[in-house]
């Protein structure tokens, strides 16, 4: 059988893919600042020249693995909020079930732990960091008014703010539960992450729901005066 040839684009998108994986591979195992290029070209199976054909260096490869799996967890919710919505409560778990979700399946969790203690020490990708989280708060924040559209409620803080939020948290979490599995396993973590997105983007009550019944208020219980004494 003979095989098909690549056509120019498809040969370049396999190179990017497969410098892509074994970068992941070379980051985890080395950490952002010792992994070079030649680590990372070696690991995929090609030269530096391949490499520098791609990618401008290893920082650029490092914030396109974190986009590229930011679009693959955006792209589900993209689908559960493209509405119409018949049952408000029923969105609200469902987007609640795909984020309590994300901890186990974040392959760049460690990734992101990482490029924040190297933000710390490197002011130049500090920068970077910055401008993609932006982007990522952007994006979140535009799901969070996508939802309070459909379902007709006004979330609990502004949407960037949630966005930010539930982004910390969510990377925490991950983080807490590959550290310590005993203590922060995965019903503990769903369930933490669940009810934290629930909490920021409510719906409404149903419009048969009883009216919550006011307090009770106690009436004060009134001394009696106090008897004058006659001077004697």
């Amino acid at each position: 059988m003979t095989r098909q040839r690549l056509s120019r684009e498809q040969s370049r998108e396999q190179t990017r893919e497969r410098l892509l994986d074994a970068a992941h591979t070379v980051f985890m195992e080395k950490g952002f600042p010792l992994a070079s290029v030649e680590d990372i070209s070696a690991a995929a199976g090609y030269s530096r020249g391949a490499f520098y054909s791609n990618f401008e260096d290893k920082t650029q490869l490092f914030f396109e693995l974190l986009r590229r799996e930011g679009e693959e967890i955006d792209q589900e919710f993209h689908r559960m909020l493209s509405g119409p919505v018949d049952d408000p409560a029923a969105l609200q778990e469902e987007v609640a079930r795909h984020y309590s979700q994300l901890y186990q399946g974040d392959k760049c969790s460690l990734l992101w732990m990482e490029a924040r203690i190297v933000a710390v020490r490197d002011e130049k990708f500090r920068t970077a960091l910055n401008g993609f989280l932006e982007e990522r708060y952007r994006q979140i924040a535009e799901f969070v008014e996508m939802f309070s559209r459909l379902t007709g409620t006004a979330p609990a803080a502004p949407p960037r703010e949630i966005a930010i939020g539930l982004m910390a948290l969510c990377e925490g979490v991950s983080f807490s539960h590959r550290c310590a599995p005993d203590m922060v396993d995965g019903r503990t973590a769903e369930s933490v992450l669940s009810w934290f997105l629930k909490a920021s983007i409510a719906v409404p009550a149903p419009d048969d729901a009883p009216a919550a019944s006011p307090a009770t208020k106690k009436t004060p219980v009134r001394k009696p005066a106090a008897k004058k004494t006659k001077a004697a």
